[in-house]
């Protein structure tokens, strides 16, 4: 069965820096939002609409945890096993007129995953392997965004193998994809800066009998950029408490 999802350029990494409010501060959330169990294999993405509309389908409320927080998910830890395994359709509104930002979605889904699902969090730093992203001898093998092309990596998997196709991507996207995919942090240190059109084709290390590289070495032979691993402390995000949502 062939299996498809789209992933935006916030659902893949988040743009926005994740600040404490000040007491005080107004809170933003969503005026309404809607939150069901999805389907098995129905396809997973996330989008955004005019009028303050936000649609999530079939991702696990670990998603919204990395959408919260600007997160991967090696920098996730503790919590029930659903957090990573149930999934959810979410549709959602502020009542705006505008489409959401990417400064508003993380405040947003911080307001969310208190109110639904109870989140109670604290932050620990430890020290794990992490993945720096760098151009490999010869230089990057990537087409530079053309004029009017949106942003956004579109991925499609057939059988074990995965193919993605990215739209003016850039290098801390594509870092934060890698990231989510290998269950490790993954930063960019290419020093290329812009976004680039680039495809991938890849499949996970335990694959056998198939001509489709993994993806450390798609990464290298495809792209023209490899990974580096290094041991660094980094901020992580522990879960005390959280509940399974209520469906409306």
């Amino acid at each position: 069965m062939k299996s498809t999802f789209r992933i935006l350029t916030i659902g893949c990494v988040v743009l926005t820096v994740w600040s404490p409010r000040s007491e005080g501060q107004a809170s933003p959330s969503f005026d309404v939002a809607v939150i069901r169990r999805a389907e098995i294999n129905a396809n997973s993405g996330l989008q955004l609409f005019d009028g303050g509309r936000v649609r999530i389908m079939n991702e696990p409320s670990q998603l919204l945890i990395r959408l919260a927080f600007q997160l991967q998910d090696a920098q996730i830890a503790g919590g029930p096993g659903w957090v990573s395994a149930d999934r959810y359709d979410i549709e959602a509104k502020t009542g705006g007129s505008e489409r959401i930002t990417p400064d508003q979605m993380g405040p947003l889904m911080q307001a969310l995953l208190d109110e639904r699902f109870g989140l109670k969090f604290h932050w620990e730093t430890r020290d794990i392997t992490a993945y720096a992203l760098v151009t490999a001898r010869g230089g990057p093998k990537l087409t530079p965004k053309a004029d009017g092309d949106v942003s956004g990596m579109n991925s499609s998997r057939r059988g074990p193998a995965f193919h993605v196709t990215a739209t003016a991507t850039s290098m801390e996207l594509l870092a934060g994809y890698l990231g989510n995919r290998l269950n490790q942090i993954v930063v960019n240190k290419t020093d290329l800066a812009g976004a680039y059109n680039f495809a991938l084709d890849w499949v996970p290390d335990d694959t056998q009998e198939t001509s489709v590289p993994s993806l450390p070495t798609a990464l290298l032979e495809q792209l023209g950029l490899r990974l580096q691993s290094q041991k660094a402390p980094t901020r992580v995000l522990v879960i005390d408490r959280i509940e399974r949502p209520s469906e409306n």
